[in-house]
């Protein structure tokens, strides 16, 4: 349930490994492992996307391979594990699909080489997917789950701590149920409570989006996901995904009737309720979620502006934590919006408007 300890398995351990599944995922994992100093082949039923991922990480076709990794939809997902276990006996194969339930039960009823698998599934991706999505650093510190089994072998799970290290991520062991449930909340209900807000802005006047804020932006950017692979996960996973969506449609309800009754104390709650569920969400680097400053500057909509920003950033010795653009409907200019920690928040503020930027403190947002 905790932390993984890495063990010193290295590339001189790894030396080969096949990629089956040549998008987003399947592809970041084989541009990470390839700067591991590992061979690559990747595979995929799409030849365009399977010599596309080949020439990113300058695979070759491998006769015999120490890992298999297994990136592909929920449906194919057991299907390829039990062949590649099968046809592979001396290597590990790895999957990382997003639903673990009852999986390792059914691959050890399919294969008489199942102490070689071990199920994991990294907690990264992107709202845009694909192999030409694909980054090298998408794991960076992101956690990574491995699911625990008695049926899997030592060298097995020291194989998934590599490939974990490898891509800059942190493995944590859950059981499958566990694994499940967790990922029901973190990541299949956001997706479903994304996707149904797209589909009211949907019916919306074009016009009336012309106003849309940042705010609107960041609550539908997971609408912009695959609609066929998740209609696999939401299903492939449907109790715990349930039970979620039910206890939004819940809270929903509730606040409902307290905008009905005009209660302000009890709608002032909801939305406190809503600040502290924020806050116990890990900030950078799994540390405790901090306070920003906030600047706030105004930029001509032209090239080169947030170039410049950044240049002079810089020359503070000002770390950037984090960023939102938005633009004027109808302006030639946008709003920048930069976090910083509160002891650099005037020493930059000066520093821009001594550059000639427009800008404007917030301390909170």
């Amino acid at each position: 349930m905790g932390l993984a300890h890495f063990a010193e398995t290295s590339p001189s351990d790894i030396l080969k490994v096949k990629v089956i599944g040549s998008g987003l995922i399947g592809t970041s994992i084989g541009l990470a492992l390839k700067q591991a100093g590992c061979s690559l082949e990747m595979i995929d039923l799409d030849q365009k996307a399977q010599q596309l991922a080949n020439k990113l990480v300058n695979g070759s076709v491998l006769n015999s391979v120490d890992l298999i990794v297994i990136a592909v939809d929920i449906a194919s997902n057991k299907t390829l594990i039990v062949k590649a276990l099968n046809e592979n006996s001396e290597s590990i194969v790895i999957d990382v699909a997003s639903v673990k339930s009852n999986l390792l039960q059914e691959v050890s009823e399919l294969s008489d080489n199942a102490q070689n698998f071990v199920a994991s599934h990294p907690m990264a991706g992107r709202e845009v997917g694909g192999g030409h999505s694909a980054r090298s650093d998408l794991f960076k510190s992101r956690a990574w789950i491995g699911i625990q089994s008695q049926l899997t072998s030592t060298k097995a799970k020291q194989t998934l701590e590599f490939l974990v290290n490898s891509c800059g991520a942190t493995l944590y062991w859950h059981s499958a149920q566990s694994h499940d449930e967790i990922v029901a909340k973190i990541s299949h209900l956001p997706q479903l409570i994304s996707s149904a807000f797209g589909a009211v802005i949907n019916d919306s006047n074009e016009a009336d989006l012309n106003l849309a804020g940042q705010g609107l932006r960041d609550l539908l950017r997971l609408a912009g996901s695959d609609a066929a692979l998740w209609s696999q996960l939401l299903i492939a996973n449907s109790a715990p995904v349930l039970e979620n969506l039910q206890a939004v449609i819940a809270k929903l309800q509730g606040i409902e009737k307290t905008i009905v009754d005009s209660n302000h104390e009890a709608l002032k709650q909801f939305i406190l309720a809503g600040n502290n569920g924020l806050r116990k969400i890990p900030g950078k680097h799994g540390l405790v979620q901090r306070d920003y400053a906030f600047l706030s500057i105004v930029i001509n909509d032209e090239a080169g502006q947030l170039a410049k920003i950044f240049n002079d950033c810089a020359k503070a010795n000002v770390n950037i934590e984090d960023l939102s653009i938005e633009h004027s409907p109808g302006q030639l200019t946008g709003l920048i919006t930069l976090a910083v920690s509160d002891k650099d928040d005037s020493k930059l503020y000066e520093h821009l408007s001594s550059c000639g930027w427009d800008v404007f403190q917030v301390k909170s947002r």
